[in-house]
């Protein structure tokens, strides 16, 4: 079924007369144009940056003109041209509203402060593995819009991995199995505190359409905590060892992976799908890379790429494999966390540290304080060569840097692929 024979909601007919504004013009907003000018709208991109091709400046004369106003995730709910959007009588949504307005087979949605890519990524792969239709779509990669501006069947299952960025406004999306991997401290400096950044999330549950709920025992503590309604019948817990589950052997078989496969087991179970498929699927999947991922040794030193721990809550739960203090290499950009706390959390873990970026200088102090030694470098080369050197045999280098990469690279995946190249040039 293509996209364009979807019947398509009211509210959408009405708005398709008029002007479409996307606020964004990365792969997000582009899968919103593309989507909307199939459906026979016109849109146009708006973005801050003034790429070529694009408006620049959404202002009052372009609000005016516009009927309906989609907005990317890096937009805030309270930046000036989303106000300035409903101020001049538009209907403003967020893209994944957009998307689940047309969608019409079952979404699961799949939220948490770590391990929801591999979780999304993991339930695909099962369910393609015995035979069901489904999307790995959202934060993974490809925007729902996108998908549905392509050939693609809107009734199979949509597996959403969805951030706080993009849950924070919505409405039109209703999910029929929400997926919670863990709660922790993370994204503050654009959420603000601890409660907002779990009220962004907890609109998945809110606006599902049953009580197929599935959370970690810290979303549940968390939420209730702070007077917000979680059942405690959606705690996944299981008295299961790896091998036990059928997991030896598997990326599943140790810590965080372990808690990720049993919250898509729970899933999988309520679904009345045989556990012997999903065990066979567990084996045959493999991460992405940047994951906690061994890269090997040299003289007896072995190397580990989680340049994917952008948070504090992803070294803690990496480190946890390891049953020797490790020689760590962290720091970054930060995102609004508790520095000092982070450092007394870890240091258990660690044995010495080698640090990079905007927040080294706090974190070498913070650690110094819990007794751990810290060298501070300009570039990561300089980084891996001190831990390299500083290392013993058999000791685990361990790149979780904690913090985002945007100081000094694109993305996490040019950090991964920088620590990498740095360990061939020692």
């Amino acid at each position: 079924m293509s996209p364009l024979t979807v019947q398509l909601p009211e509210w959408l007919e009405a708005c398709l007369d008029s002007q479409v504004a996307i606020l964004g013009s990365g792969k997000s907003g582009t899968g919103v144009k593309t989507l909307i000018e199939k459906l026979g709208g016109k849109a146009t991109l708006y973005d801050e940056g003034g790429h070529t091709g694009e408006k620049r400046l959404f202002d009052d004369s372009a609000a005016r003109a516009a009927g309906l106003v989609v907005c990317s995730p890096g937009f805030r709910c309270d930046h000036l041209w989303i106000e300035r959007a409903r101020r001049n009588g538009c209907r403003v949504i967020p893209e994944f509203d957009l998307g689940a307005s047309l969608w019409k087979g079952p979404v699961i949605a799949v939220t948490g402060t770590n391990g929801k890519t591999t979780l999304t990524s993991f339930l695909h792969e099962a369910f393609s593995h015995v035979g069901i239709e489904s999307y790995a779509v959202g934060n993974i990669g490809k925007p729902l819009c996108e998908l549905l501006a392509e050939d693609c069947n809107p009734e199979a299952i949509a597996v959403c991995e969805i951030s706080s960025f993009q849950s924070e406004m919505i409405e039109a999306l209703k999910a029929d199995h929400v997926l919670w991997t863990n709660f922790d401290e993370d994204h503050l400096d654009r959420h603000g505190s601890m409660p907002a950044y779990f009220r962004s999330k907890y609109k998945l549950v809110a606006n599902a359409m049953s009580d197929s709920l599935f959370v970690d025992s810290s979303v549940y503590d968390y939420g209730v905590g702070i007077g917000l309604d979680l059942p405690k019948s959606a705690i996944v817990t299981s008295n299961l060892s790896s091998e036990g589950l059928g997991l030896t052997g598997s990326v599943f078989e140790t810590e965080p992976e372990r808690s990720t496969y049993l919250m898509g087991r729970a899933l999988w179970l309520s679904l009345n799908l045989a556990e012997s498929s999903l065990v066979e699927a567990a084996h045959l999947f493999e991460k992405a890379p940047h994951r906690m991922q061994y890269l090997g040794e040299k003289e007896g030193i072995r190397f580990w790429d989680d340049s994917k721990a952008t948070n504090f809550h992803a070294v803690l739960g990496g480190l946890k494999r390891f049953e020797k203090p490790v020689v760590w290499l962290g720091g970054g950009e930060s995102k609004g966390g508790d520095i000092e706390d982070f450092a007394g959390r870890i240091a258990p873990k660690v044995k010495y540290a080698s640090l990079i970026g905007k927040t080294a200088i706090q974190l070498s102090k913070a650690l110094n304080r819990e007794g751990i030694k810290t060298t501070i470098h300009d570039s990561l080369e300089e980084a891996v060569t001190m831990a390299f050197a500083i290392a013993e045999f058999e000791d685990n280098i361990v790149f979780s840097p904690g913090f985002a990469s945007f100081d000094m690279f694109e993305n996490y995946v040019q950090r991964g692929e920088a620590f990498r190249k740095a360990i061939d040039c020692l």
